[in-house]
C-alpha cells in the first residue's frame, strides 16, 4: 500500500479565511489534513520558505491518513504568491486541485498588517509606515532578524495584486481550481461550504459560525517584537509540540480587543492602487468584484 500523498491544496490568500476553511476541512470525515496547527502551513512547494524542505519529512505529515480519506491536503497561504510553487505542485502532482480564497486586497492588506504585528514579525508603528517601506524591503532578502516571516507577507500591498498569482493556477490546472471570495467563504458557513463540498465532492458535515484567527490589538508593536524573538529562543530550546505552547509568551502583549479599523484615507488609496488588478482578476475568474472598489459604509 503506497503512502498517503496530498491531492489537494489551499493555496492562499493569507488573512482571507484559509484558516477558517482548514478548520472545517480538517474535521471532514472525508478529508485529512494535519491537525497540529503548526503542521497546517508546511509550504513544502514555496521557494522563499519552507517549514518541511525534506520531501520524506513532508509527507510523514499525512501519515495518519486512512483509506477513507478522499482527499489530503494542507494549507500554505505562501504557495499563491511565491512565483514558483503552482509550477512546483503540478511538478508534483499535475491532477492536484487547487482552493483559491481572495478577500479585497486593501482590507486583506491590513488584517496581514494587523496579525504580523499580534505575533511579533512586524516592527513598523502603523499600516501607513509599513506600506512606505515596503519598496526597501522588496529589495532585500527576507527572512533576517528584522523580518523573521515570510517575504510576500511584509509586501502588503504586492501580495494583494492577484491576477498573475490566480493566472499561474488557472493555466497549469484547468478544470481543478476553484476560486471563493472572502464573501463567499463567510456565507458558506450558512450552506455547509456547499461550494467546496461540490468541488471536492464530499457530503455534508456541519460548519462553525465562529471565523478563525481573528486580529487582536497589541500593547505596542516594539514590544511584540522583542517577546517573539524572545520566545523563539525559548522554543528552540524546549521544542514546544503546539502554537499554544509555542507562544504563550506572545499572549502577555495581545489585548482581547478587535483591531481599530483602517483609516479611510489609506483604504481609500490603496484602491484606487488596486483599481486595474482587481478589474482584470474580475475578468479572469468570471466574478463581479465591483463591491470591493465601494466605499466601506460604517
Amino acid at each position: 500500500m503506497s503512502e498517503p500523498r496530498p491531492n489537494f491544496f489551499i493555496v492562499g490568500a493569507a488573512k482571507a479565511g484559509t484558516t477558517t476553511l482548514y478548520d472545517y476541512l480538517k474535521d471532514h470525515p472525508e478529508v485529512y489534513m494535519p491537525t497540529n496547527e503548526l503542521h497546517k502551513e508546511p509550504s513544502h512547494f514555496s521557494n522563499l520558505i519552507s517549514w518541511y524542505k525534506n520531501r520524506e519529512k513532508y509527507l510523514a505529515l499525512f501519515k495518519d491518513a486512512k483509506p477513507h480519506h478522499r482527499w489530503i491536503g494542507e494549507a500554505s497561504t505562501a504557495y499563491l504568491t511565491d512565483p514558483a510553487a503552482a509550477r512546483n505542485i503540478f511538478n508534483y502532482d499535475p491532477n492536484a486541485k487547487i482552493i483559491i480564497i481572495l478577500r479585497n486586497p486593501a482590507e486583506r492588506a491590513y488584517s496581514m498588517y494587523c496579525w504580523m504585528v499580534q505575533e511579533g514579525y512586524e516592527f513598523a508603528p502603523s499600516f501607513e509606515k509599513a506600506l512606505a517601506i515596503e519598496e526597501k524591503r522588496a529589495q532585500k532578502r527576507i527572512p533576517n532578524f528584522w523580518e523573521p516571516q515570510y517575504y510576500y507577507n511584509y509586501l502588503y500591498f504586492r501580495a494583494g495584486l492577484y491576477s498573475e498569482q490566480v493566472k499561474r493556477y488557472l493555466d497549469l490546472f484547468p478544470g481543478h481550481v476553484l476560486v471563493m471570495t472572502f464573501e463567499e467563504l463567510l456565507a458558506g458557513v450558512k450552506t455547509d461550504y456547499e461550494p467546496v463540498r461540490k468541488f471536492l465532492g464530499v457530503g455534508p458535515h456541519p460548519a462553525s459560525p465562529e471565523i478563525s484567527n481573528p486580529s487582536l490589538r497589541v500593547v505596542h508593536p516594539a514590544l511584540q517584537f522583542w517577546m517573539r524573538n524572545f520566545n523563539n529562543w525559548l522554543a528552540e530550546r524546549r521544542g514546544f509540540q503546539t502554537k499554544e505552547q509555542r507562544d504563550r509568551l506572545i499572549l502577555l502583549g495581545v489585548r482581547k480587543q478587535k483591531v481599530l479599523p483602517m483609516r479611510t484615507k489609506t483604504r481609500a488609496s490603496l484602491l484606487e492602487k488596486y483599481r486595474n488588478d482587481i478589474q482584470r482578476t474580475s475578468e479572469l475568474i468570471g466574478k463581479d468584484l465591483a463591491n470591493w472598489l465601494a466605499p466601506k459604509t460604517r
